[in-house]
């Protein structure tokens, strides 16, 4: 496993004509889960978060012959991928064209990949400085691992396996990038020290039950579009807002700030109003029962 994995992150011949292919790959692949996967699945999070792009883009970088190299494959690696995996999308959303207004963010990533992996080139010098240089991308997957943690709590299963990759990821990038003792031990123990950080800001934030979650109830009773609207009637308790994922499906999605029960007012295009009775509790066990 060790050969495989020092093969894969500093052992191959990454020409343009593989850069190129590569990125297709992962563009087409990307595309394919946003289309046919569910947006509370693991799978379909490539399309929308950063974590599954952090070792793609590491396999690039190091992979090159020098720092320049890898600055600009990486960043035609993303320039191809990205905008593929919105092209993909755009004959079966609802938004068409409309769609690449989602691509802003990720076109502002691939801009930072040009500084970023001419820096995390560096990487392949196997010494302290390099699991400094490693360090924020390990902190980058312990953060959304806690993340998808935290989501678990009150909608398990969903995103497990996005959690067990980043979790999974960090050991897998320190051992398969590094030989040397020193930078492993380092920057094993970063990714062990933001893992625990994180853990007590995000889970256990002061008591904090700040929560965001999906009514489920919602998007399977009513055929909710982008006329529609949503509020609390008690925004001390929650907010509500609805908006389009960049896949096209239609969310409503409400930020509790404690424990407690609420109504959520859904109002159609018509000005009609449809009522969902919200329950928090103390575990972050959340209940919704129709209210009309």
């Amino acid at each position: 496993m060790g050969k495989l994995l020092h093969k894969l992150f500093g052992g191959l011949n990454m020409t343009w004509p593989k850069v190129i292919i590569f990125a297709i790959a992962a563009g087409v692949y990307t595309a394919l889960m946003a289309l046919w996967v569910p947006a509370s699945c693991s799978f379909h999070d490539i399309a929308v978060t950063v974590e599954a792009w952090i070792p793609l883009a590491l396999i690039v970088m190091v992979n090159c012959k020098g720092p320049l190299e890898s600055a600009l494959k990486t960043f035609v690696f993303f320039l191809i991928s990205q905008p593929l995996v919105y092209l993909i999308q755009v004959p079966f959303s609802d938004l068409g064209w409309g769609l690449f207004g989602y691509y802003r963010y990720w076109f502002y990533i691939t801009l930072c990949t040009l500084p970023a992996a001419f820096i995390g080139w560096y990487v392949k010098k196997n010494n302290i400085i390099a699991a400094l240089i490693l360090s924020p991308m390990l902190v980058l997957l312990a953060y959304h691992g806690l993340a998808y943690t935290i989501t678990l709590r009150h909608e398990f299963p969903h995103h497990l396996i996005s959690a067990i990759f980043c979790f999974v990821m960090i050991p897998v990038l320190v051992f398969g990038i590094f030989t040397n003792k020193k930078p492993i031990l380092l920057s094993l123990a970063i990714g062990i020290a933001a893992i625990i950080t994180l853990f007590i800001l995000k889970w256990n934030a002061g008591g904090s039950l700040s929560l965001s979650a999906n009514v489920l109830l919602a998007s399977e009773t009513y055929d909710i579009d982008s006329s529609w609207s949503a509020s609390m009637e008690d925004e001390d308790f929650a907010t509500a807002e609805i908006f389009t994922h960049p896949d096209g499906e239609i969310i409503v999605m409400v930020h509790y700030k404690k424990a407690g029960t609420g109504v959520l007012v859904l109002t159609d295009g018509e000005g009609n109003t449809h009522r969902i009775r919200l329950t928090l509790d103390e575990d972050k066990n959340l209940d919704e029962k129709l209210i009309d």
